[in-house]
């Protein structure tokens, strides 16, 4: 009898430990935080894809200032930077002749009027970009004394592979960012007609007369490659993906409390956002930017005050 009590006795401390380690259990699970995450709308964009291509500056109008006698410079004002106008002096030079010639002067003055230097008259109006010459230097005929730019014929030479010729033509409309960052709104003014043979890319020109900019500066030619204006994006942070980057999710969240996987198909993208293809997704739908790394579906969230 009294082994019957004692086993009725340790029955029901089995049932009551069994029931508290339940009860452990739920409410272990029911203490179970969300995980924090940020969240984004999903949105219509007029989203842009651009091809980008090195460019430098360059001057297509140069005129070289030539000796026309052979002699020694006597005058000469002009430094590198300076503007010049076409047929104003910019120097005059004195021949040997001219030299023996003060001798003489010595016993006939009316020789007075050979002894003038020769004046060297510029060709062109720009700037003086090169200067190969100083007062009392010695020229011969033909020397190239300066080099002379026009600043209107001014233009960025682009080099752009062959495969994208049916995206780059004259009259195709582009956009000029300078190392500064700041942006020159232009168009395609003219092309090359030959290919270079290494690099397999054709030279375009594109025509600034209004800029002042130095040549040979180094600048990034950006033109539309790709275009949706009525794009459905997310922000490219709430883009998940595998290993070998053949799938693509995000992480959607609904009764804004569960994270639910979502694969997608990627279209357009830009700097920040990327253009989608999902039947369960839609406008106005929240999915997760920050903090859903390696999340498992189904999880439960909870969203970050910003």
């Amino acid at each position: 009898m009294e082994y019957y009590y004692i086993k009725k006795f340790m029955v029901i401390i089995v049932i009551l430990m069994a029931l508290a380690c339940k009860n452990n259990a739920d409410n272990s699970t029911k203490k179970k935080a969300p995980i924090s995450v940020e969240v984004a709308e999903v949105k219509q964009h007029d989203i842009k894809e651009y091809l980008t291509f090195n460019g430098v500056t360059l001057y297509q109008q140069k005129e070289n200032i030539r000796s026309n006698v052979t002699g020694y410079v006597s005058w000469m004002k002009y430094k590198i930077g300076d503007p010049i106008r076409i047929g104003q002096t910019f120097a005059t030079v004195r021949t040997k002749e001219q030299d023996a010639l003060k001798e003489a002067l010595k016993i006939d003055s009316t020789l007075s009027k050979f002894v003038m230097p020769q004046s060297i008259q510029s060709n062109a109006s720009g700037v003086i970009t090169v200067l190969n010459v100083t007062n009392n230097d010695y020229l011969a005929e033909g020397d190239i004394l300066a080099t002379v730019i026009q600043p209107k014929s001014l233009v960025v030479q682009v080099n752009v592979p062959y495969e994208y010729e049916d995206y780059v033509s004259v009259g195709s409309s582009c956009e000029i960012i300078l190392q500064n960052e700041e942006s020159i709104v232009a168009k395609i003014t003219g092309a090359l007609p030959t290919i270079d043979p290494v690099a397999q890319s054709q030279s375009f020109l594109i025509a600034l007369p209004n800029e002042d900019l130095p040549e040979n500066l180094n600048v990034q030619v950006r033109m539309v490659y790709r275009e949706d204006a009525e794009a459905i994006t997310v922000p490219k942070t709430a883009v998940q993906t595998n290993e070998l980057l053949t799938e693509y999710w995000v992480l959607k969240l609904t009764n804004d409390s569960m994270a639910i996987k979502q694969m997608v198909t990627l279209k357009l993208k830009n700097a920040s956002l990327v253009q989608i293809d999902s039947n369960g997704l839609h406008l106005g739908d929240k999915v997760v930017t920050t903090g859903g790394y390696q999340m498992q579906d189904s999880t439960i969230v909870s969203i970050q005050k910003q």
